[in-house]
């Protein structure tokens, strides 16, 4: 009876399907940023009922600040639904790596806001409440087996207020009209040889209003500036969406292009489509819903 018994747990045991470690990691991680937020709320709650109480002994009406009287919906963390999968790319991508965050800053370009800062405007850093990322790479067709792959898009959507979300987007026009044209000059070396590199940056808004509640189309291009240099720098091209749905604000930006031909460049018209599906899909996870 006894290797009967045996038996059967160790069958069963073969039959488990334990998750994977990095999924324990990022359930330990939500769970950890949950009790944070939960501590923090319980904190706030004690202090409220303390005013309440001291008002009800002296008989005066407890006050609250104006801002804290019309609170924004404060919505969770930002669901792995939300973002874009392989499946949503007019090209292949068929791995993805993530991440979530609490307390990020929301990044659209940093380049641009390298450019903006030495050009007199300084960057505002705009914090989200919770974040989630998305990287969607093309699997590398050689015989080896990789675990690595070609980047084709990244996302980021992150979980803002009212003025933060109506924030990134002043933000971004300041820089754009800041960096129409920026020379960036480097140190280089080569073949002993020490010189520079110069490339002639500049940033448009191409598109506005394509998707969601509010949506701008950015595009990057690069090209070797005029006058002799050590090394010729290639000329390129990136383009970036950024769309806002309810307190949701999302940021796409497609990756390789000319710089690395064997991945295929999303195109403006492409990336527009892509910004109305993410839009789509935070629309059912805004707080409040649409």
């Amino acid at each position: 009876m006894r290797d009967d018994f045996v038996d059967l747990v160790s069958r069963d045991l073969r039959e488990v399907r334990w998750p994977e470690p990095a999924d324990i990691r990022a359930r330990a991680r939500r769970r950890s940023r949950r009790t944070a937020v939960a501590a923090a709320m319980a904190v706030l709650a004690l202090a409220s009922a303390s005013v309440v109480a001291v008002a009800a002994r002296t008989g005066a009406a407890p006050t609250v600040a104006g801002p804290l009287s019309q609170p924004d919906p404060v919505g969770g963390e930002v669901p792995s639904f939300v973002l874009l999968s392989g499946n949503d790319l007019p090209v292949r991508a068929n791995i993805q790596l993530g991440d979530i965050g609490l307390g990020e800053p929301v990044r659209v370009d940093p380049l641009l806001e390298r450019c903006a800062a030495e050009n007199g405007v300084p960057p505002e850093s705009v914090e989200s409440r919770y974040s989630r990322s998305r990287n969607l790479l093309q699997a590398s067709t050689a015989g080896r087996d990789s675990t690595g792959g070609m980047p084709v898009l990244a996302q980021d959507v992150y979980r803002l207020g009212r003025a933060g979300s109506a924030q990134v987007f002043a933000d971004l026009d300041r820089y754009v009209r800041a960096c129409a044209s920026w020379r960036q000059t480097t140190p280089a070396e080569r073949d002993g040889h020490r010189g520079t590199v110069s490339i002639q940056h500049s940033w448009q808004v191409t598109a506005r209003d394509f998707a969601g509640d509010r949506s701008v189309l950015l595009r990057h291009t690069e090209a070797p500036a005029p006058g002799p240099q050590l090394v010729q720098p290639t000329a390129g091209e990136d383009l970036r969406a950024v769309v806002q749905v309810g307190d949701l604000v999302t940021v796409l930006a497609p990756q390789g292009g000319v710089r690395n031909r064997s991945v295929p460049l999303v195109d403006g018209d492409e990336l527009r489509a892509l910004g109305r599906t993410a839009a789509d899909r935070m629309c059912d996870f805004t707080s409040p819903p649409c």
